[in-house]
Parts: structure tokens; C-alpha cells; sequence
């Protein structure tokens, strides 16, 4: 009966394992060798590339990379709660508000700290 309900997400899965595998191996075969010093050189555009392109970003774009994607996170988390919020125990609710209690602590702090994190 599992199987029976899971057969047709078992062979999507496969096909979608072997389709790219199967264009992987066929793509190295296929292609061409060419060495064109073009190929080395930085792409911008279609125009002449201008300085290096190996530069150093500071460490605060990163830093608002993952704050960003926490929060992107955080959001989806909360928003899967706010859907099955009617269903919910007390005690889940007491611990989605001590998860958004810290989560508050944290934004606070950080925006206190607002010289070291953000740019």
C-alpha cells in the first residue's frame, strides 16, 4: 500500500536524477576543445575589462548576507505557525513567543550595536 502511494514520487525522483546526470556526461562529449585566451580574461558586459576583478569585500556585507538570510528563514518559520495557529496547543504558543522573545533580544542588540553590523 506505501509503495503503491509512493511509486509515482519514486520514478519523478529517479527521472530527475538521471536527466541531469545523463546531460552532465553527454555535454563532455559533445563539447569542444577550444583555447581561446578570451576565455581567461574577466567578462563584464561585452566590455574591456577595468582593474582587478578579484577585489575584497568587508566583512559587513557578508555579515548582512546572513542576517538576511536568518531572517528570511525566521519569516517562513513564522509563517507556517500563523497558518496552523488555530490547531496549536498552548504550550506551542508559549514557545513560538519565547522563540520571537529572543528573536527580539537579538534584533535589539544588534541594532544597539548598530556600528559593527550594519553597513
Amino acid at each position: 500500500m506505501l509503495a503503491e502511494d509512493y511509486m509515482g514520487v519514486a520514478v519523478f525522483a529517479i527521472i530527475a536524477l538521471l536527466i541531469p546526470t545523463l546531460v552532465f556526461l553527454l555535454s563532455r562529449y559533445i563539447r569542444t576543445d577550444k583555447n581561446d585566451p578570451r576565455g581567461m580574461t574577466t567578462y563584464e558586459c561585452g566590455e574591456v575589462p577595468v582593474g582587478d576583478a578579484r577585489i575584497q569585500f568587508h566583512f559587513q556585507y557578508y555579515m548582512y548576507a546572513i542576517i538576511f538570510v536568518a531572517f528570511d528563514l525566521v519569516t517562513v518559520f513564522v509563517l507556517m505557525w500563523a497558518l496552523v495557529f488555530s490547531d496549536l496547543g498552548q504550550l506551542a504558543k508559549l514557545y513560538m513567543l519565547i522563540f520571537l522573545g529572543i528573536l527580539l533580544v537579538g534584533v535589539t542588540y544588534a541594532l544597539k550595536k548598530e556600528e559593527i553590523i550594519w553597513i
